[in-house]
């Protein structure tokens, strides 16, 4: 099934430490990666592995960075024909630190990913034909996520809309998607209710009030929450040693996409998404943590 990824791309600078440091401290002994990140690219990536046929719609400079993620895209089966080359900014870099409890901070300078832009990009419709999903987050230029929403919605292609970073989303946009995927961090900011505050289902309930067909809280160890109009269901995560939890959302929604395309939303899709994000949060880094699906099928068969 022929899914679209329009997101971000970044390279990503890791150092993992025993701690965070404080405001103005420095702390030593930090062992340093580098990896391929970015919040559309690590979907991409997660459903390039987990089966999906997956086009990539990204901004890139011209630069090393950049060229080394085209040659990295190819070599993992995704179709790099509509990549932009951005001949005036940086390919996007990301600086993560990563603590010994798996907890992360990131700031990212975007670069070559606000330029992202629908003219950029050309035919929308040339783009989605055929696809069985279309997946989004919240990195590039906003009119771009909602030019590609209300296309793919014209088209009858479903939208899975990941808005991380947290942002608000406005009313039309809200009404094309599908699949709105949410943490709790996100959630609070798009409903306006406080999770630790509001119960969930009075959150979630908001916000699919707000017009997706489908929204899905991740709640890290807790699990995953889906609602929709048929009801709700909870899906407890797996239990696992984390060691870095940088693309752990990346990977579900991509896992999450490869499970729903051409198909309703399940226990079952949850359950494979779930357990390719366990996965990808016991090993390092963005990309290089994203498990194939010979993995994850492995991985369910003996939890």
């Amino acid at each position: 099934m022929k899914i679209v990824v329009i997101g971000s791309s970044n390279m990503d600078l890791i150092s993992v430490a025993e701690r965070m440091p404080r405001p103005g401290e420095t702390v030593g002994n930090a062992r340093f990666m580098q990896a391929f990140g970015g919040k559309g690219a690590n979907q991409a990536v997660a459903a390039a592995r987990l089966g999906g046929e997956v086009v990539l719609v990204a901004a890139l400079g011209d630069d090393l960075s950049g060229r080394a993620m085209r040659e990295h895209f190819a070599a993992e089966g995704i179709d790099t024909s509509r990549l932009v080359t951005d001949p005036e900014n940086a390919t996007g870099t990301a600086l993560i630190l990563v603590d010994a409890a798996a907890e992360n901070a990131i700031s990212v300078a975007p670069g070559a990913n606000f330029s992202l832009t629908p003219e950029a990009i050309g035919s929308l419709d040339e783009v989605l034909a055929g696809a069985g999903m279309l997946v989004m987050q919240a990195e590039i230029p906003y009119r771009t996520v909602r030019e590609a929403a209300f296309a793919a919605r014209r088209l009858g292609v479903p939208v899975l809309l990941n808005p991380a970073p947290a942002c608000r989303i406005d009313a039309e946009l809200m009404a094309a998607v599908d699949i709105l995927v949410v943490n709790q961090t996100e959630a609070a900011c798009i409903s306006g209710l406080s999770p630790d505050e509001n119960p969930l289902e009075e959150v979630a309930g908001r916000l699919l009030a707000d017009g997706p067909r489908n929204v899905v809280v991740t709640l890290g160890s807790r699990g995953s929450y889906l609602l929709n109009a048929a009801g709700s269901l909870t899906v407890p995560a797996f239990r696992v040693k984390a060691v870095d939890t940088t693309a752990a959302g990346d990977v579900f929604c991509g896992a999450l996409a490869v499970a729903a395309a051409g198909a309703e939303l399940s226990a079952e899709a949850l359950r494979f998404a779930s357990a390719a994000s366990a996965i990808s949060v016991t090993r390092q880094g963005a990309q290089p943590s994203i498990p194939t699906r010979a993995e994850v099928e492995e991985f369910l068969t003996k939890n």
